[in-house]
């Protein structure tokens, strides 16, 4: 399994940059073209992996050969487009093949001798910021590939469900007592049953968010760029995020967070492809007055879309973030359109002119409002199938009530929201100093106080969670991030106060997408890795305005001052990155509860690793049984990807609960045994007659008696 997972991993490794090389820009020159390529290259194989998973299971024949076949028909139509290009060109440059095959080699060994040359020259820090995150990188990529899945959310709901997928060859609604299974969107899981089904385990199912890290830092530095960041700008915002605690955790994990944030991240440096184009003579500053507009390439819109609709079909939250951007590069485009204008013709009276001025104008604003119909529609082949199932089963694109009321914010008051706003910045930006903390916390508690409210209403608190918790050690589900945060807060405000236009937007964007977090997700212990979107989109603005104070303090001869304030911003965050993958938890490097002191199976239980024996002992008893069919009886936290893993495989699980309207569970008469966990008192109320069931604790199990 884990070589056939290796070679998936190489095979895609290949295929991505051979589809950006197809795929690189022919616009014109564009900001870091080649990263760019590479994003598109993600965005449409991450689109063709959504539409294989909807496309088999609308027949119940997701199995590993339609998703071989699918991925046999992409490579293929890569080598088609890579072989395309190629020919094109070569084809305007004239002369022989051979000629031309030459030039083309002495032009590689240009670029090469001039990166060498450059990075011969690059200062003594680059080189210490590099070797930093190249640390932090390798770190990551061995978590990732030595540790078995082990998040909690995983063991629930995001890896049973695809087990399910496997099993019923469909990703239809099925009978569960976890809703989270059925009414969550399962973009995320959608890559990983690719994974599944092509290795037969989840050996690879932990580079999903590793590349997804990687690609999320690719379009952080490349909106730098956009943003007008130089080379350190560019430097700095990977340096940002590659050291930010919860992207390093998430990076080894099967949450789904990271590869929602990457998503959002691809949207936002095509938005800002719009503003940014050499076409524009007024450059990277939006909505300044221009002369002439090219109009923008049609390539847009099928990008944009794509992103949009794997924004959706992952994490709805990251829409919050797709809205205000998308309005942005909306309205961008009609501002401009108004001001677009053809060229007068030699000859032509301005009165002629006049009449062309206006007919550039209508054409270009209905090739705007025709984009953005193209951009819902392209979204909605990705997202569509997913809410049409929830429309089917639930009456609403949404989701059921539960979902929504669960993890949402359930008034409009503005006291109740505010006091939101402010708990989720102090979890964020918690920190070791616990009276810098609590004293942030006794102050939002005292404001809630102050206005009349409860600082945990229910409207806006995630169950009987309870206001403040510690969130600044590093665990994957809660690990603030205060120097990341603070330098995105700071750099958007100096976005806002100085502009030019471009940064101001993007500044707006960031700042009204914070702003709708706040006023519909519920704080939650768990709110830090709901904001990862958020993170890494204001990687950016913390990178430009890294370098940005750099070159006003060494302009101003202030260059001791510079070194300190970067230095010790920059060496607390190298700190903080290296102890989160040396002791991050559930995933480290050393100590005890390192990955190379733990067998697989105490890996997936770190969390609860008093749980371990009575999973193996119930499976094992099970298993001795010969049960063909096993029943699960469990509540909506438990875990239930253990009993996928532990029993024997072929053996077919089903739910003898259902919370899901119109699915009812499998008859007791129809299994051969029973495994349960946590809700041990209906486990027992639902054994059979002449069944012997076994009280393990957390975990229990029921068996025919004349099968022991």
């Amino acid at each position: 399994m884990f070589n056939r997972a290796v070679l998936l991993v190489l095979w895609l490794l290949v295929l991505l940059p051979a589809l950006a090389y197809a795929l690189r820009p022919v616009e014109g020159a564009v900001v870091a073209p080649m990263r760019l390529a590479v994003l598109r290259s993600a965005l449409l194989l991450g689109a063709w992996a959504i539409v294989t998973v909807e496309a088999a299971s609308a027949f119940d024949s997701l199995t590993a050969g339609a998703v071989m076949a699918a991925w046999t028909a992409a490579t293929l139509g890569v080598l088609a487009a890579v072989i395309f290009r190629s020919i094109r060109d070569v084809a305007p440059a004239g002369g022989s093949l051979t000629d031309q095959l030459r030039s083309r080699r002495g032009a590689t060994r240009r670029t090469w001798r001039r990166t060498r040359s450059a990075a011969a020259a690059a200062p003594a820090w680059q080189w210490a910021v590099a070797c930093v995150v190249a640390i932090l990188l390798i770190s990551v990529g061995v978590l990732a590939i030595a540790s078995a899945p082990n998040n909690f959310d995983s063991q629930t709901y995001h890896l049973p469900r695809i087990e399910h997928w496997v099993q019923n060859a469909s990703v239809d609604v099925y009978a569960t007592d976890i809703h989270r299974q059925v009414d969550l969107s399962p973009g995320a899981e959608y890559l990983l049953a690719h994974l599944r089904l092509l290795t037969g385990g989840d050996g690879a199912y932990n580079l999903v968010q590793f590349f997804a890290g990687t690609g999320a830092a690719l379009a952080a530095s490349r909106i730098a760029a956009q943003l007008g960041g130089g080379p350190m700008a560019q430097v700095a915002t990977v340096f940002v995020l590659a050291t930010t605690p919860e992207i390093l955790l998430q990076a080894s994990s099967t949450q789904v967070d990271l590869v929602a944030a990457a998503w959002v991240a691809c949207l936002a440096t095509l938005v800002l492809d719009e503003f940014t184009r050499p076409g524009d003579q007024h450059g990277p500053a939006l909505l300044e007055r221009a002369s002439y507009v090219t109009a923008p390439p049609r390539s847009d819109a099928l990008y944009l879309g794509l992103a949009l609709g794997l924004i959706a079909v992952t994490k709805t939250t990251g829409l919050l973030a797709a809205g205000p951007l998308l309005l942005m590069w909306g309205v961008g485009r009609l501002v401009r359109d108004g001001r677009r204008r053809r060229p007068c013709m030699c000859g032509r009276s301005p009165k002629g002119c006049s009449r062309t001025n206006v007919s550039g104008a209508l054409e270009s604003r209905l090739r705007t409002v025709g984009a953005s119909v193209a951009v819902i529609v392209l979204a909605l082949v990705v997202v569509g199938p997913f809410l049409a199932r929830m429309q089917a089963e639930f009456g609403s694109p949404l989701g059921p009530p539960m979902l929504r009321e669960s993890i949402g914010v359930q008034t409009s008051d503005p006291r109740l929201i505010a006091v939101n706003g402010l708990r989720i910045a102090q979890t964020a930006l918690d920190t070791p100093l616990r009276p810098v903390s609590d004293a942030f916390a006794d102050a939002i508690e005292g404001l809630a106080g102050l206005v009349g409210v409860d600082v945990n209403d229910p409207d806006v608190t995630f169950g009987t969670s309870t206001f403040p918790v510690p969130a600044w050690y590093p665990d994957e589900d809660r690990a603030a991030f205060p120097l990341t945060g603070l330098a995105a807060l700071i750099g958007t405000a100096w976005f806002l106060w100085k502009g030019p236009g471009l940064r101001r937007a993007y500044a707006s964007a960031l700042a009204v997408a914070a702003l709708l977090v706040c006023a519909t997700v519920a704080w939650q212990p768990w709110i830090n890795r709901l904001l990862l979107f958020l993170v890494v989109l204001g990687a950016p603005v913390a990178g430009v305005l890294a370098a940005g104070l750099a070159r006003a303090l060494i302009q101003r001869r202030r260059k001791a001052l510079a070194w300190a304030l970067l230095g010790t911003f920059a060496a607390t965050a190298a700190l903080a990155g290296l102890l989160t993958v040396a002791y991050g938890y559930p995933r480290r490097l050393t100590g005890e509860w390192s990955v190379f002191t733990l067998n697989d199976n105490e890996e997936r239980f770190v969390r609860r690793l008093e749980w371990l024996p009575q999973y193996e002992e119930a499976a094992a008893a099970v298993a001795d049984s010969g049960a063909g069919t096993v029943g699960l009886v469990q509540s909506n936290d438990s875990w239930e990807y253990p009993w996928w893993i532990l029993l024997p495989d072929g053996t077919e699980l089903v739910a003898l609960q259902s919370i899901v309207p119109g699915r009812e569970p499998a008859a007791v008469e129809d299994v051969e045994a029973i495994v349960c966990a946590e809700d041990l008192d209906e486990c027992a109320n639902l054994v059979p007659a002449g069944w012997d069931f076994h009280d393990l604790g957390t975990v229990g199990y029921a068996v025919p008696r004349s099968t022991r």
